[in-house]
């Protein structure tokens, strides 16, 4: 039995690894966890009683913490998916994004070297180091041009990979994992902060059918947003940790972009989303004067300059053509599919 360990496992992309790998392997999972007063433990509270995971006290911040765990250890395979991962703070927080999305990587690649060589390492890449883009779609060769100290921090971190991999010989890689969502994505990201609106106007407009003939109107909840015209890449985050191991078990280091290749408008988003919940709309205005009513003129969604972020990435596209293949990755949800897929969850979370 192997040793695998994941760090960021109560997010998104952690918790889904934990379940792969628990599912498609027969190894041991030492999922690290930053010690909290309040635990958030909701994506892996069907895990805990599983035999094959363990969880232990980790803050990727903290280097003695982490050489005192892989010196213990000894793990075969190290799956970084901690990070400080929401861009629109970075701005206000950026010294924490560099500590805890570069500096950790640090830590964890020197303990490795220095412990247990032979381990294989993974971190997590974004898309957002690509930043302002001169060619689409991105490919492997785009260059580094991140637009945010999120975008940095993740350059940064892909930068320390290299070194290390170069320097003491190790299976090192950092795969560009353009923006992938679902069900367990944090409230705060503005895919799963649409899903969740419109389930919460879904459930308003039900009761509104109740109240059609009061007067005047009940009001309804208003989704507000930033940038619309925003475009980003978007999949399933379900199918991108199979790209993930794929490239642990490759035959030699070396990163790939896992995308679905199209590309959608945060507007995109929305729209389809009301579509999902069959609530009949109208869209008019353009930048901060955009909205959404309905039929009879009460408003939806709109524009909130205050999310509007100091310099914009506005198109990101990328190109998975080298991991279909040389890994034989697919993904295997579509557009349509994932954002249906969570507007029905947080449909029925509000049922519950």
């Amino acid at each position: 039995m192997k040793k695998i360990i994941i760090t960021g496992v109560t997010g998104q992309d952690g918790s889904h690894m934990a379940d792969y790998l628990l599912q498609n392997t027969n190894d041991a999972i030492i999922a690290g966890v930053r010690r909290l007063s309040v635990k958030n433990h909701e994506n892996i509270k069907h895990l805990v009683t599983n035999d094959r995971f363990k969880l232990v006290d980790l803050d990727v911040t903290d280097n003695e913490n982490t050489s005192s765990l892989i010196e213990k250890e000894k793990p075969d395979f190290f799956i970084n998916f901690a990070a400080n991962s929401f861009v629109g703070s970075s701005w206000d927080m950026p010294v924490n994004h560099m500590e805890t999305n570069a500096m950790a990587v640090l830590y964890q690649l020197t303990s490795i070297a220095k412990h247990c060589p032979q381990c294989r390492y993974y971190n997590a890449g974004s898309s957002e180091e690509f930043g302002d883009v001169i060619s689409n779609p991105q490919d492997e060769n785009h260059p580094l041009r991140p637009r945010s100290p999120y975008g940095a921090s993740k350059a940064s971190a892909r930068h320390i990979v290299k070194v290390y991999r170069d320097s003491f010989n190790l299976f090192a890689v950092q795969g560009w994992l353009f923006n992938h969502e679902g069900t367990r994505r944090g409230i705060d990201f503005v895919t799963r902060k649409i899903s969740n609106g419109i389930a919460k106007l879904k459930k308003a407009l039900e009761i509104d059918e109740v109240l059609k003939f009061s007067h005047p109107k009940p009001k309804l909840p208003v989704l507000e947003l930033g940038n619309m015209s925003a475009k980003r890449d978007w999949s399933d985050a379900e199918d991108f940790v199979e790209g993930v191991w794929l490239m642990l078990n490759n035959t030699k280091p070396k990163n790939y972009v896992l995308a679905s290749g199209e590309t959608h408008s945060i507007r995109d988003f929305v729209k389809e989303c009301l579509n999902q919940a069959n609530i009949k709309y109208l869209n008019s205005g353009e930048g901060e004067e955009e909205k959404f009513t309905t039929e009879d003129g009460r408003i939806i969604v709109k524009v909130n300059k205050e999310f509007y972020r100091p310099a914009e990435v506005s198109t990101l596209t990328g190109n998975p053509t080298l991991a279909e293949k040389e890994l034989g990755w697919k993904r295997k949800t579509d557009f349509n599919g994932l954002v249906k897929k969570m507007y029905k969850n947080d449909l029925s979370l509000l049922d519950k």
